[in-house]
């Protein structure tokens, strides 16, 4: 289940840059020893300019604060993630015009989680929606696999995506399920209206009572052996063709 926590513990050069370089508070910086080159250079600004504790220490201080993961000898701790209840989300939508929105319908996945981020805020996604039950929790490894893109993010937390639907239609907003076998091909679908695109859990894929919900079903064109792609792969593709159809057709 998602939650906020008190506080967000950041490892990872990249990572640590963007929250460094976001608007959320750094509480405390850690540093290991003997670090040099352009990227730590980097990283001592940011923070001399964001005016936040550091710290330099052994690796072995630094694995105890994150546990065992690669840190690549940097971590930090800040403010904890903003999230949006979905009561805010038809405020947001009211404010925006040719949206592109993304609902993760129990992606579990951290490392989905956080690949899928990572395109997202690329591709100019403009809120991410993801449900309060049944999703990998927005954590260190989240922010580590989506390289950061995560403090960047617009995220929305909703108790019920039935009810989002409800708020996209009473705004004409379009809904697609990604399904693989759906009979209609992204290709052949106009993505440059403001729609949200519903991709589903590694597994599972897109419950079938929440494609019920949608305004339609696309898929994307295989031609393989092998059953389905990866919920983070499918999502660059479609994410990229709607980028395509916007910006370059």
């Amino acid at each position: 289940m998602l939650k906020e926590q008190e506080l967000f513990t950041v490892f990872g050069r990249q990572p640590v840059i963007e929250a460094l370089k976001s608007n959320y508070k750094i509480h405390k910086l850690w540093l290991a020893r003997d670090l040099q080159g352009k990227v730590i250079n980097q990283i001592k600004k940011l923070s001399e300019n964001k005016k936040v504790h550091t710290r330099t220490v052994d690796k072995n201080e630094i694995q105890k604060i994150t546990g065992p993961v690669v840190h690549q000898g940097i971590a930090a701790v800040c403010q904890p993630l903003h999230i949006d209840s979905e009561n805010l989300l038809a405020d947001f939508l009211d404010k925006q015009k040719n949206l592109f929105l993304v609902v993760l319908d129990q992606v579990q996945d951290p490392h989905n989680l956080g690949a899928i981020l990572r395109t997202a805020e690329i591709c100019g996604v403009d809120a991410i929606i993801i449900p309060e039950k049944g999703s990998a929790q927005l954590n260190s490894t989240v922010a580590k696999t989506s390289a950061g893109a995560l403090f960047h993010l617009n995220i929305f937390l909703a108790k019920s995506l039935e009810k989002c639907f409800e708020i996209f239609n009473e705004r004409d907003i379009i809904s697609f399920a990604l399904l693989p076998g759906a009979e209609i091909s992204m290709y052949d679908t106009n993505l440059k209206k403001t729609l949200a695109l519903v991709i589903g859990s590694e597994g599972q894929g897109v419950r079938k009572n929440i494609a019920r919900l949608c305004t339609d079903k696309i898929t994307i064109p295989q031609f393989g052996k092998v059953d389905s792609l990866n919920a983070s792969v499918a999502s660059a593709i479609i994410m990229y063709e709607v980028v395509r159809q916007r910006k370059f057709s």
